[in-house]
């Protein structure tokens, strides 16, 4: 099923673009009415079980936690997949096996600031705080055709995914990103 949803998700994002937040001195967007802002995407009612995400009413866009095979320098080589008698098989685009000598699974999640987050929707709001009446900082936005931008994901708490962009740290809803435990674009 996972092998699934990652060749599904990457059929996706290959087809998209993201574009980061607005110019480099850009402190405040402006937004018009047809613009599709965090304020009002409609939530669907089913839940995915997360330990973290503060509101149960809310559907993650992905799950924010998966086994990762880094190197003895703690280089992250790929997502587990399988161990074998003598290595691991790992996926970053395609299948590829390491030895298990230099090797080793390691548990990799957004609550403890792992990984990076992106999005394939449009106008996705960065707030400087995880609440939906704090400021926004600017906005993540996607276009098809291209492939999406990522950011370092630095921690989830309460259904907001903490990420560092344009040199600042701020927050998004973790409804209308994805996690992944690594960079695959």
């Amino acid at each position: 099923m996972k092998r699934f949803w990652y060749a599904t998700a990457l059929a996706i994002v290959l087809g998209t673009m993201c574009y980061s937040c607005g110019g480099k001195d850009s402190k405040t967007p402006t937004l018009t009415e047809t613009e599709l802002t965090d304020e009002n995407t409609e939530m669907e009612a089913d839940t995915i079980a997360d330990v973290d995400d503060g509101d149960p009413n809310i559907k993650a866009a992905s799950v924010d936690h998966m086994k990762m095979v880094i190197d003895s320098r703690g280089n992250v080589v790929g997502k587990y997949v399988r161990t074998n008698q003598t290595s691991y098989t790992v996926t970053a685009q395609d299948d590829v096996e390491v030895p298990k000598l230099g090797h080793k699974i390691v548990e990799y999640s957004a609550r403890n600031g792992q990984g990076v987050v992106y999005t394939l929707r449009t106008n996705v709001n960065v707030r400087t705080q995880p609440d939906l009446k704090s400021p926004i900082i600017c906005q993540i936005t996607t276009k098809a055709g291209e492939v999406p931008q990522t950011y370092p994901c630095l921690g989830k708490a309460q259904g907001w995914y903490k990420i560092r962009i344009r040199g600042t740290e701020g927050y998004v809803r973790h409804d209308l990103v994805i996690w992944d435990g690594m960079d695959t674009f």
